[in-house]
């Protein structure tokens, strides 16, 4: 395909029309189930079938959004799903779960697969991993600064797709528990509460540091005024976020970055008009735009200061309030009319709005009386734009997007009228009844010609007719109108035939034999941790968080040595690029040690590694809910698999192979590339005296914070330990070895959760935590 494609979320039938009028190359959409978008409207399977027919004959493609994590029970219902979606031709689906990337290529080979940016890919060997799997485009990471996308497009010999506009995450995507253990509502099943939407205050040792505000809410990022530089660096899609939003949105920003991208393609001069901007805010935005993580790590500027719901461009100030009466006076800087809204931005507090039933110009004054007090000052701004919204559903309300097609139209007496249709490198030839010889008034070749050109209603239009007509010829302009529509008919069925390879009927689910020891394992970060653990012989096995300190690890592998316990390496969850060219060699230089393993949080460290030798432990964050994904990585040389910590209760049982479980730990619920501390003024790099940062919510839940300065990304740990409790530990034990996860455990804490785990004290008496909830 040309690079550059323009790709746009639809999330009702309304938006694919609006999407392709407004110049849409492709569009992803999603089904009723199996896709990170729960809560929009989505399509039923025949809707699907619609809306990928309508596309392709108007030439966008269609990609399905199969971009959640699947569980094992599922996995009939997903194999069904996925042979539906092959039968009706969609051009790609967009993946996170390695278990359906899994089934796609055992099954459905002629599938083409997209890497979900839920699979946090965000270093050259995260993107050549998935390579190897057989995808063929990676949605990067949204995290990731363009020189770092300019070395993965030059390195890797795949298309690379990332988000140019639209709601951008705190958390990498698929990084994220929070929602999750909140309320049970998970993110990485398409059911995020957003929880990073609300507001926070800043702790210090439990001491109040700022005011309650929306720390963990970006601005919506807005590429449009780079969009060259993006098409110089080689990015093959430029994806729009938002299928949750109206048609009129979908309208807006696909015609605003189709014109743009068209003349950034050019290398024309460049500039984006001041009302093409304001088309954008008007439509939507919060609190302004920001252009993402493209030339920048974090900022406080790519924070929403006042509210993280949309608030439109700005149309006046308040500059009267009468707090007697609440009577406001806001004097007005742009034109509204009737039909259109206005919100008042109050500081710290909620905002409060009014509706316009007359025009009014700028300059004027409008009065009106609140049940709140409003600030002189106070920033008002125009949140709905009737006649902008008017204006937009013009452009998609009337479909003319069509595909050219060629006619060469045969007509001989006493023979079938033949039409030959051509679209690109397809045709179809046509014979309808027979050309009759004309008794009175001939149908000439001009009049049969008009009639088979009228196209009006079709998905085409002709670029060429060529006729071969004999002019004493006759037919009613019934029949032509009939031969027309049937000829028509057929080019259009030729368009859309599938090729599809014969699959099995049933889901073939793989079986898996666990051929290692179950065994008790502990993930340490501190020395002090370490040697409380060394008193246990329970314990087999050490999970040691390296902290890119080669010297301390390796006294640290000295003393499990010393005990006879596995060491492994616990690497950092997020590697760029440029983490991997300072410490590639460190990291491979331990496989020449005593070293047990890697315990790896990301694909990348998965490549990087696989060869050495030595083992190889996934971690929960790669999220492996079923056992397609086990099957997978066991066949790849992976030696232990932890469970994502969102299974629960039998969910965990119909799981096979060499599987761990974390029954104990305070695990982190947000990576970020942002970083609180930075952002309020309290950055932590360089500073010899680690201080205990957390953030509290509006229900006083207290979220502990930890930093990787060198890597420069923040975490946000579980405000209680997970714990499984007395009833299921035991169940789970049979099925996996279990892991206890310390953070930043004192000796005692570490050593009373030790001996409530190991020496069968009673869990509920010793340990205050949250047990796993069933995730939806």
């Amino acid at each position: 395909m040309n690079r550059a494609e323009l790709l746009a979320p639809v999330g009702k039938m309304e938006n694919a029309i609006a999407a392709i009028e407004n110049g849409a190359d492709a569009l992803f959409v999603g089904g009723k189930g199996f896709n990170a978008r729960q809560y929009a409207d989505n399509f039923t399977e025949d809707e699907l079938q619609q809306i990928v027919h309508y596309a392709k004959l108007r030439g966008v493609r269609v990609y399905v959004t199969v971009n959640v994590l699947v569980k094992q029970e599922e996995s009939e219902a997903l194999f069904n799903y996925l042979k539906y979606l092959e039968t009706i031709g969609v051009h790609a689906i967009i993946i996170q779960d390695l278990g359906v990337a899994a089934m796609v290529k055992k099954h459905f080979p002629k599938l083409r697969m997209h890497a979900s940016t839920q699979m946090s890919a965000h270093s050259v060997e995260d993107v050549m991993f998935l390579k190897e799997l057989g995808f063929k485009r990676v949605v990067l990471a949204r995290e990731l600064q363009l020189k770092e996308i300019k070395e993965i497009v030059e390195t890797c010999d795949i298309e690379i797709e990332t988000f140019v506009h639209g709601a951008m995450c705190y958390s990498y995507s698929g990084q994220c528990l929070m929602s999750s253990l909140i309320g049970g509502r998970s993110g990485n099943r398409g059911r995020c509460a957003q929880p990073c939407r609300m507001k926070y205050t800043l702790l210090e040792d439990n001491e109040t540091l700022t005011k309650e505000a929306y720390l963990l809410s970006l601005k919506d990022i807005c590429s449009v005024e780079f969009l060259p530089e993006l098409v110089a660096c080689g990015i093959h899609s430029f994806k729009i976020e938002g299928r949750m939003k109206s048609p009129e949105y979908v309208a807006s920003v696909v015609g605003t970055y189709r014109k743009y991208l068209d003349l950034a393609k050019q290398k024309a001069p460049y500039k984006v008009e001041a009302i093409d901007l304001d088309l954008l805010k008007g439509v939507y935005n919060r609190g302004g735009f920001s252009k993402g993580y493209y030339y920048q790590k974090s900022s406080k500027d790519m924070l929403t200061a006042d509210s993280p719901r949309h608030i439109g461009v700005k149309a006046g100030v308040v500059t009267h309030f009468a707090p007697k009466t609440k009577m406001a006076t806001i004097t007005l800087e742009r034109d509204v009319h009737p039909g259109d809204g206005l919100e008042v931005i109050r500081k710290g507090k909620e905002s409060v709005g009014l509706g316009i039933s007359k025009d009014y110009t700028s300059g004027m004054t409008i009065k009106h009386a609140f049940d709140r007090y409003v600030e002189v000052g106070s920033e008002v701004f125009l949140t709905k734009n009737h006649s902008l919204l008017k204006s937009l559903r013009g452009t998609y309300q009337k479909a003319k997007k069509k595909l050219p097609i060629q006619m060469k139209i045969t007509g001989r007496v006493g023979e079938p009228i033949e039409i030959l249709l051509t679209h690109d490198n397809k045709s179809v030839t046509y014979k309808g009844m027979p050309l009759e010889s004309a008794t009175n008034a001939p149908l000439t070749a001009d009049k049969a010609e008009k009639q088979f050109g009228k196209l009006g209603s079709t998905s085409f239009y002709a670029t060429d007719i060529e006729m071969d007509w004999d002019e004493n010829g006759y037919l009613p302009v019934s029949s032509l109108n009939e031969i027309r529509r049937l000829a028509i008919s057929e080019l259009e069925e030729t368009l859309l035939e599938v090729e599809i390879d014969e699959v099995s009927e049933e889901y073939p689910m793989p079986m898996l034999e666990a051929k290692q020891e179950k065994v008790w394992r502990a993930h340490v970060t501190t020395m002090e941790q370490l040697k409380v653990c060394m008193n246990y012989p329970e314990l087999k096995g050490i999970y040691w968080e390296w902290k890119y300190e080669d010297e301390v690890a390796e006294q640290a592998l000295e003393l499990c040595l010393k005990y006879g316990k596995d060491f492994y390496l616990a690497l950092p969850y997020v590697m760029k690029e440029k983490m991997y060219h300072t410490y590639r060699e460190d990291l491979k230089a331990w496989s020449e040690t005593a070293l047990t393993g890697y315990l790896v949080r990301n694909y990348g460290e998965y490549y990087l590694l696989k060869d050495t030798g030595k083992k190889i432990v996934v971690d929960y964050n790669l999220n492996v809910m079923n056992n397609e994904s086990i099957e997978l990585l066991e066949t790849r040389g992976v030696s232990l698999v932890t469970q994502s910590v969102e299974l629960v209760g039998e969910e965990m049982d119909n799981l096979q192979g060499d599987l761990e479980r974390i029954v104990y730990g305070t695990i982190p619920v947000m990576t970020s590339s942002q970083c609180i501390l930075g952002n309020t003024k309290h950055c932590q790099k360089g500073s010899k005296e680690k201080k205990c940062y957390q953030v509290k919510d509006r229900k006083d839940m207290i979220w502990r914070i930890q930093t990787d300065c060198k890597a420069c990304h923040m975490q946000i740990l579980s405000h209680e330990p997970l714990v499984m409790k007395n009833v299921e530990l035991k169940k789970a034990g049979e099925k996996a070895s279990l892991r206890l996860h310390f953070t930043h455990e004192t000796n005692e804490e570490t050593e009373a959760v030790l001996d409530a785990y190991l020496k069968n004290k009673e869990l509920n008496k010793v340990i205050k935590g949250t047990a796993f909830k069933t995730i939806l």
